[in-house]
């Protein structure tokens, strides 16, 4: 019967690094990745990141806090907003990546 050296168990026991691990080991800076924490815009919670684009430069960021609606005009000629006072739940803000 053969039995293989010392050697060959040493390299089984070697742990594989994620992609993430090799790329902060290396100093680069990582892109963002579905379900990522990262904070509103708005109200500075953490919500996730739910969608991003595919050159990587924008991401919709989902805030599970309540936000106000926007303020809309009370007529297409008139210059007179008027504050919503509808409030929303899990709002997805989109956002450049930094």
């Amino acid at each position: 019967m053969f039995i293989k050296s010392g050697a060959s168990a040493r390299k089984g026991n070697t742990r594989d690094f994620s992609r993430k691990e090799k790329v902060v080991k290396q100093g680069v800076l990582f892109g963002v990745n579905i379900g990522d924490l990262s904070k509103c815009p708005e109200c500075e919670t953490m919500g996730r990141v739910v969608w991003v684009s595919q050159d990587k430069k924008t991401m919709g960021v989902k805030c599970p806090a309540s936000h106000r609606e926007a303020a809309r005009s009370d007529s297409k000629f008139g210059g007179t907003k008027i504050p919503s006072t509808k409030n929303r739940k899990n709002v997805v803000f989109l956002m450049t990546v930094k």
